[in-house]
C-alpha cells in the first residue's frame, strides 16, 4: 500500500513538473519576436542598394506605379523607401530578408512577407498590393553593393 502511494506521489509530482515545463516553453516561443530569430546567411551578390518599380497588373487596374529603392544589409534586415508616381506620397518600409534558394523574402514587423525571385543583378515577382489589393509586377536591379560573377566567385576574387 505504501508503495502505491509514493508512484502515485511521483506521477502527479512528474505530470505536475511536465506541465510547467511545457508552459514555459510556450510561453519563451510566444514572446519570441523577428529582433530575436537570427537570419540565414546571405549571398553576397544580395547585400547592397537595388532600385526599381512595381506597378499594377492588368487594364482595369489603372496603372499605378511606384518607385521603389531598396537596401539589403550583410546582417539580414532591409530597409526601403517607396514612392508612388503621380503622388506626393512617401513611405519607408524595413524588416528581415532571408534567402533560400532563389526565392528572397521579405518580412515585416507586422509579420506581412512578400517574395521575390533572385538572379544576378535583378529581384522581380508579382503579389498582391498591400493598399489596392490588385496584383503588382515588382522588378528592382542592383545599383551598389558587392556583384557577384561566377568567375570571381570561383577564383577566390583574383
Amino acid at each position: 500500500m505504501g508503495t502505491r502511494r509514493i508512484v502515485f506521489v511521483a506521477s502527479i509530482a512528474v505530470i505536475a513538473l511536465s506541465g510547467c515545463a511545457t508552459h514555459q516553453q510556450t510561453g519563451a516561443v510566444a514572446r519570441l519576436t523577428e529582433s530575436d530569430v537570427r537570419p540565414t546567411a546571405l549571398p553576397i551578390d544580395l547585400v547592397g542598394t537595388w532600385n526599381g518599380s512595381v506597378w499594377t497588373v492588368g487594364a482595369d487596374a489603372g496603372g499605378v506605379a511606384t518607385n521603389v529603392t531598396l537596401t539589403i544589409n550583410d546582417d539580414g534586415t532591409y530597409t526601403g523607401t517607396e514612392e508612388r508616381r503621380g503622388r506626393a506620397s512617401t513611405q519607408t518600409f524595413s524588416g528581415v530578408v532571408t534567402a533560400k534558394g532563389r526565392t528572397i523574402t521579405f518580412r515585416n514587423s507586422s509579420g506581412r512577407s512578400i517574395s521575390l525571385v533572385h538572379r544576378g543583378d535583378a529581384l522581380y515577382g508579382v503579389m498582391p498590393d498591400r493598399i489596392s489589393g490588385y496584383r503588382v509586377h515588382a522588378s528592382l536591379a542592383k545599383t551598389s553593393g558587392s556583384v557577384a560573377s561566377p568567375q570571381s566567385a570561383q577564383s577566390g576574387g583574383k
